[in-house]
């Protein structure tokens, strides 16, 4: 499992990596980032199979675990799996990018896309600021902050195990990394200024706690990505260009954080 899940990440840091260079520099290649994130493309797809498969592996633990897991664990484990299965049909607004059958007239009416879905009754930069802060602090600030503090602070050590580890921190950051850099809007440098935060605060915290060399190295990737991708920033758009992208990293980091979290729910961990 950990192996193909590793092997799917490495091709999606590839692919995604390389798409905003060709595009950015590659003559003939212009369109290639807005053609692979735009409404039913490669990314959107890439995301949609993320969570199908993040849904397919919490019913299959749920099944194969149920007679050691406590039933408010399984409820937790088997709700998750739920809630990722509803964000794939959402993705695929419930079949209608596959079928291409019309919508009814109160999502025409009241949806921004006009789709058979729920999240697009929000603003999409309303909700994708919701979602991302959430994410920013789930993942990265408040897991690192706890990382700096634990050796102080008794109840952060019992908590920090629970956390997000680094990698899962730079899964998101290098998500983060595909954003409207100096885009003339309050939201693009707050985005900017945050995604420089975390990685200042990452590099300190794991100066601190000792980073291991795998995780420098990947570290040192987000950087680089993040100055390439400075330097290529006429490419991206700030509504609905890069975001599949990051939509997409989100989900494989709540993936890993999840395969993370099933794996402490052991027999000898959890009530029978």
């Amino acid at each position: 499992m950990k192996k193909i899940l590793f092997a799917y990440t490495s091709f999606l840091y590839v692919a995604a990596f390389l798409t905003v260079l060709a595009t950015a520099y590659i003559p003939g290649q212009e369109s290639l980032l807005e053609i692979t994130t735009k409404e039913n493309g490669f990314f959107e797809w890439m995301s949609f199979l993320t969570l199908i498969v993040i849904a397919a592996y919490g019913f299959n633990y749920c099944r194969t675990h149920r007679i050691y897991l406590s039933k408010f664990i399984l409820l937790l484990i088997f709700g998750f799996a739920l809630v990722a299965f509803l964000g794939a049909m959402e993705e695929i607004s419930w079949g209608q990018k596959i079928f291409h059958f019309q919508s009814s007239e109160y999502f025409i009416e009241h949806n921004y896309q006009k789709e058979t879905n729920l999240h697009n009754f929000i603003p999409a930069e309303l909700f994708s600021s919701i979602i991302y802060s959430s994410i920013y602090a789930l993942f990265v600030f408040i897991p690192l902050i706890m990382a700096m503090l634990s050796p102080y602070i008794g109840v952060f050590k019992k908590i920090e195990p629970w956390m997000p580890t680094p990698n899962l921190s730079l899964i998101v950051l290098y998500a983060s990394s595909f954003q409207a850099f100096f885009y003339d809007d309050f939201g693009a440098w707050f985005d900017m200024g945050t995604l420089i935060a975390g990685m200042v605060l990452f590099g300190i915290v794991g100066l601190m706690r000792g980073a291991d060399i795998k995780t420098w190295g990947h570290y040192a990737f987000v950087w680089l990505t993040i100055g390439l991708f400075m330097m290529s920033y006429k490419v991206f758009g700030f509504f609905n260009m890069q975001y599949e992208i990051r939509e997409l990293f989100t989900g494989l980091a709540i993936f890993y954080y999840y395969v993370y979290l099933t794996e402490k729910c052991t027999p000898g961990d959890v009530a029978a």
